[in-house]
């Protein structure tokens, strides 16, 4: 078997797989993204719901509004904070790998405190008191080299403390929330049902898009290997062809060779034996004949 033959099945069972491959993400995508829509509809209705026990009086009240919009806005403000923190971390611990450093400017900075009060406080040897300043230099040299890390590292400090605030004043917001709802006897307890179920359902909705955006990258990047590889395909196929083509016509070419070099020949034993006045065959006539046409 040829290279070509062999890279052209190659090929073929590459896209084959990522056929297969393509045909269960794409099922999956569908999956995640009916579910979405699906939950949406849900949510929907459950808000339908809500609004009609507003309309009959049963929660229309401003200050249930009021806070249950201030509860909103600290859990947003928390949603936001966690994910300045996670942006945080990823810097720091680009940094840290960058100095090629395993702990943070904190932790190095309570080893070199720990390392002190050793040589302050221990009956210890001049060679390991030795070794101890040396380990302690080379830590405050990591340690005066990752001063971003630390800084990022005190941002989140402030940060994760201001989360725990407003994670309080959104647990405040909450129960002044229920409190005033359960001031409205009418409709609180399926309002407040209906609130709960929306929110769990919101969840399992945002779960959904984010397997369905999932599946839809991998589908995308998927798709554009399998058009690589068609095109792969095509290229190795079309210059197969070429040589194929190539090769029968330099078939033909040497067959033709082969059959002038045997006229030739039979011509020109046919002219020895005019030239000893030799008698002619048929064949032989045959063959002046063919020479002249």
């Amino acid at each position: 078997m040829s290279d070509e033959k062999k890279d052209l099945n190659a090929l073929e069972e590459e896209i084959n797989s990522l056929k297969t491959q393509l045909n269960a993400i794409n099922e999956d995508k569908e999956k995640w993204f009916k579910q979405k829509e699906d939950l949406k509809k849900e949510i929907k209705t459950l808000i339908d719901k809500v609004k009609e026990i507003r309309k009959d009086g049963g929660i229309s009240n401003e200050e249930v509004e009021k806070l249950r919009k201030e509860r909103d806005e600290y859990n947003n403000r928390v949603k936001e904070l966690i994910k300045k923190i996670r942006e945080l971390n990823e810097e720091k611990n680009s940094l840290l790998k960058k100095y090629g450093l395993k702990e943070d400017p904190v932790k190095i900075k309570e080893t070199i405190g720990k390392l002190n009060e050793k040589i302050e406080t221990e009956a210890i040897s001049f060679d390991k008191e030795k070794k101890l300043m040396e380990q302690i230099k080379r830590l405050k040299k990591a340690y005066d080299q990752v001063g971003n890390v630390k800084e990022i590292t005190d941002k989140i400090t402030d940060i994760s403390k201001q989360i725990e605030i407003d994670k309080e004043k959104a647990n405040e917001a909450h129960k002044k929330f229920k409190e005033a709802i359960k001031g409205h006897r009418s409709g609180y307890r399926e309002f407040f049902s209906l609130s709960k179920q929306i929110g769990m359902i919101k969840k399992q909705q945002e779960r959904a898009f984010e397997m369905f955006i999932s599946f839809k990258k991998k589908f995308v990047e998927l798709s554009a290997q399998l058009r690589n590889k068609l095109m792969q395909a095509r290229e190795l196929s079309k210059d197969k062809s070429i040589k194929k083509q190539e090769f029968r016509a330099t078939q033909e070419t040497k067959k033709k060779q082969r059959e002038d070099r045997i006229i030739e020949e039979k011509i020109k034993k046919v002219e020895e034996k005019i030239k000893k006045g030799e008698k002619l065959t048929t064949e032989d006539l045959l063959t002046m004949q063919g020479k002249k046409e």
